[in-house]
């Protein structure tokens, strides 16, 4: 099911798109997707986020695997037509019959049937309200926690910032201060702790007699 009807979007073309970029997979693989995994809200979360079948498959006619991408977009308004696909389809068959060097499928791990049986996969019928209620108020509420530690981050952020431009200003004045009483008091208090050393020296030279 293509994940903007999770969401509570209309069916459209663009979904049954999306759902042929699955056959697409389930017919070079031998599998049907997703088959690892447990059929939940969780799994329902991952798909809106932008999880899809592994796209690594086992000498794939070149342009095949591009096709069925594409098809997966998140976005329905960016997935191809019907027409496109056909199109692009015809342009892979025509490459492949006069290349000499065509695409053969050669066994392998990444392609046919598994043999391990997952209960949680579930491929039958049956309702998904309830599920997908559950996956929307879980994505809700993370999307509410992410953008209220954005809001404090910016917000210390701006704190930050605050106070580096008032220590900076408080060190300008300081400088302004200085240059401006630098021919007088500055000068005066400079002597006078040269006095207080030569004074400090003498009583230390006294002392140590």
């Amino acid at each position: 099911m293509a994940p903007e009807i999770f969401q509570g979007q209309k069916y459209t073309k663009a979904s049954d798109i999306y759902n042929f970029g699955m056959i697409m997979w389930e017919f070079m693989t031998g599998r049907k997707p997703f088959l690892d995994r447990n059929h939940d809200a969780e799994l329902i979360i991952e798909i809106c986020d932008g999880l899809r079948p592994p796209p690594i498959i086992t000498n794939a006619p070149e342009g095949y695997i591009d096709i069925m991408q594409e098809c997966w977009h998140s976005d329905p308004n960016k997935r191809p037509t019907a027409t496109v696909i056909c199109n692009k389809f015809w342009k892979v068959y025509r490459k492949e019959s006069y290349n000499e060097n065509s695409t053969k499928i050669i066994p392998s791990s990444d392609i046919g049937p598994v043999k391990i049986n997952n209960p949680g996969a579930i491929y039958k019928s049956r309702p998904l309200s309830g599920m997908i209620r559950s996956a929307m108020s879980t994505m809700s509420t993370r999307s509410l926690i992410s953008r209220s530690i954005i809001s404090e981050a910016v917000k210390r952020k701006f704190e930050d910032n605050q106070i580096a431009n008032s220590f900076n200003g408080a060190k300008s004045t300081k400088k302004v201060k200085l240059i401006e009483n630098e021919n007088n008091d500055y000068v005066t208090k400079e002597n006078e702790f040269e006095l207080d050393i030569d004074i400090n020296s003498k009583q230390y030279n006294d002392e140590s007699k």
